[in-house]
């Protein structure tokens, strides 16, 4: 990683110290996306030669030019194990996104870009016959249970100015649009998703002001190189200059959105899981055989409109028994403040219990990974003992703790098997594969018996817990 500061010191300790905002800019999290990447070296070489006039005496400025080091030394989208770096910043599986984890923990950026690339024919030719011809792609941070005060200066101060940029050099630009090729769905065109896992996301709950910014360049190889590369490079300068603009608002935003976090503990509701609303969005395109621009009126699912699915209210805070080191392993390693109770107590809590998911039955399907489960709150009487874990939601990540241990949110701690399925579910699980008498009939699901506690809790109202932080 490069780091451009005016301070001596560019631990993230200096820099948290130096009254300016940070820019993070990650490049190449796909190793197939190479105009990310240059673009980075050459904002980062303009930076170090002086070149971007001011801009350090009001910012820092972090690059990561290279993300995805094996796939691009290959030439391949995934990590050199097979996982898609952009998919892996909730479940930190690869030492790649432990170390993006660790940069956005420790120098807590302002204003994060994910620099891509996308591919303009693929899906889009065989769904339309014909490619995307835009020049750019631009999302924000779209996700349940983000702050509205980040999603408004987004768009007002970041996005705003990305658009200004690219039009007053002759550059398109849209939404950034995907077509899903994995679920029932297949084929259909999205604005953005909902995807907590993604680095765009995930920096955004972590109240930063997130954007994806996507060049036309996956497949074509070296073609149009140099206008994909200016292109990148316009971006980051754009979003570097607007973030040196407008310091002093991006630190008072930064301060209001972490008391109204805080202020929020125990009240209202939180949208444990969503769904993107539908809209009519007309796209330029060309024709695949006749290289004419075609206009193309396309139903897409906008993540820019969340309607929600499953609410809660908001607890005070999150219990674990201490056998979930797993789940707090993951907690800590983004950054969320986990603390445990130190002496024997007595408080009233919610539980959480497995539900059946459409009519009333003696068992939930749930697949290994905890997908798809439904629960129920069942209030108890719960004796803490010495060790189990306390996690507050009156501190400035929870919004992400509350995306990690609701159980039917998507990247959830029981979605990705951090957390421990009840024992009754396992036994039950195997005991139905023991059952399966053809191997075409097996199945990756686990049977959970509807009723299972899980080893997680909540409180509605501030406990009085003894209890010290962990280290």
């Amino acid at each position: 990683m490069l780091v451009f500061s005016q301070t001596q010191d560019v631990s993230p300790q200096a820099l948290m110290r130096n009254g300016k905002p940070t820019v993070l800019i990650v490049a190449m999290q796909h190793g197939d996306e190479p105009a990310s990447g240059e673009g980075a070296l050459a904002y980062a070489k303009s930076l170090a030669q002086g070149k971007e006039g001011d801009a350090l005496s009001w910012i820092n400025v972090l690059i990561v030019p290279r993300a995805n080091p094996d796939g691009a030394d290959a030439f391949t989208k995934a990590l050199a194990n097979g996982v898609d770096l952009n998919k892996d910043h909730f479940a930190l599986s690869t030492p790649e996104s432990r170390a993006l984890a660790w940069v956005m923990t420790e120098y807590q950026p302002d204003v994060v870009l994910d620099s891509r690339e996308y591919q303009p024919a693929g899906q889009w030719l065989e769904k339309f016959g014909a490619l995307a011809r835009y020049d750019a792609m631009i999302q924000h941070a779209a996700v349940p249970n983000l702050s509205a005060k980040i999603t408004a200066l987004g768009e007002r101060t970041f996005r705003q100015s990305l658009i200004n940029t690219l039009e007053s050099n002759g550059l398109s630009h849209s939404g950034y649009l995907t077509i899903d090729t994995d679920s029932k769905d297949k084929g259909r065109v999205e604005m953005g998703n909902m995807d907590v896992n993604t680095l765009r996301n995930t920096a955004g709950l972590r109240n930063a002001v997130s954007l994806s910014f996507a060049t036309r360049g996956i497949g074509l190889g070296k073609a149009h190189f140099a206008r994909r590369v200016y292109t990148q490079f316009l971006s980051m300068q754009s979003l570097v200059k607007a973030t040196a603009k407008n310091h002093d608002d991006v630190m008072t935003f930064r301060r209001s959105v972490r008391e109204e976090t805080n202020a929020q503990t125990g009240q209202g509701a939180i949208v444990v899981r969503g769904k993107a609303l539908p809209s009519t969005v007309t796209l330029s395109m060309m024709d695949a055989k006749t290289a004419d621009n075609v206009k193309v009126n396309v139903e897409v699912d906008s993540a820019l409109e969340i309607m929600p699915v499953l609410t809660r209210p908001r607890p005070y805070a999150y219990l674990l028994p201490s056998s979930e080191k797993a789940s707090v392993a993951r907690l800590k390693s983004l950054g969320i403040d986990v603390y445990q109770v130190s002496e024997k107590q007595t408080v009233k809590a919610q539980q959480y219990v497995l539900a059946p998911q459409n009519k009333p039955t003696e068992t939930a399907k749930v697949p290994e990974s905890g997908r798809h489960v439904l629960s129920h709150l069942q209030g108890i009487s719960l004796s803490l003992e010495p060790g189990y874990f306390y996690i507050p939601l009156n501190q400035p990540l929870a919004n992400l703790a509350v995306s990690l241990l609701e159980p039917e949110a998507s990247g959830s701690l029981l979605e990705s098997g951090a957390m421990k399925m009840p024992a009754s579910s396992k036994a039950s699980a195997k005991k139905q594969k023991a059952k399966k008498a053809k191997p075409a009939a097996q199945s990756d699901t686990k049977e959970a018996t509807v009723g299972d506690p899980l080893p997680l809790y909540r409180v509605q109202e501030k406990p009085e817990i003894a209890m010290m932080v962990m280290q």
